[in-house]
């Protein structure tokens, strides 16, 4: 008698412990779903803005300027890379212009999405660093380009890799993901390792 008490006692206790859980799982899902419209909301908002990109004259350029860059740099911190997209530029042209396009920004609130692509720059940074070229190397540099998409007001030209030419041989770089072009002007927008 006492088993069946204290097993239906256990039961009860399960079967609230399982409700409450579902509740915070639930309110979790709810502020999940309002940050992501919010983010939504303030990037469509965005979008219809006419902000430029300071960047460079070509995809040769921007990537040949962004490696030395990252070579002269003692930092692997993005935000002081004045050849990759900087802050602003996330928020007012590059995350504005690939929302609704199957990124998983469309799924993902800005807060969390600024917080993955900082530590994908972080990470491929690092990479970066490892690397042993110099700046006379990059004179002998090719960027094959996968593609290039219109992405709203922009163009990304997907890189597949980049190769340098050293005196110990070719360095393969494959952490600079795409160049984002704006009108005639192009900046490395995307790292990952």
């Amino acid at each position: 008698m006492k088993q069946k008490i204290l097993l239906m006692l256990l039961l009860v206790s399960l079967v609230f412990a399982c409700k409450k859980e579902k509740q915070e799982l639930n309110t979790q899902n709810e502020l999940q779903r309002l940050k992501l419209e919010e983010s939504k909301k303030i990037l469509t908002e965005r979008k219809s803005l006419n902000y430029s990109l300071q960047g460079y004259s070509s995809v040769e350029e921007a990537v040949k300027n962004f490696l030395i860059e990252v070579r002269k740099t003692n930092q692997i911190e993005s935000a002081q890379l004045k050849s990759l997209v900087d802050q602003t530029e996330k928020e007012f042209i590059l995350y504005p212009n690939i929302l609704g396009y199957g990124t998983s920004l469309d799924v993902t609130p800005l807060d969390d999405y600024n917080k993955m692509i900082r530590s994908f720059e972080i990470l491929a940074l690092g990479k970066l660093k490892e690397k042993s070229y110099t700046e006379s190397d990059l004179k002998s540099i090719k960027i094959m380009v996968r593609s290039v998409k219109d992405y709203g007001k922009t163009k990304f030209h997907k890189i597949g890799l980049v190769i340098i030419g050293t005196p110990k041989g070719k360095i393969e770089i494959g952490e600079i993901r795409s160049v984002i072009q704006l009108g005639n002007r192009y900046k490395v927008a995307i790292l990952a390792p």
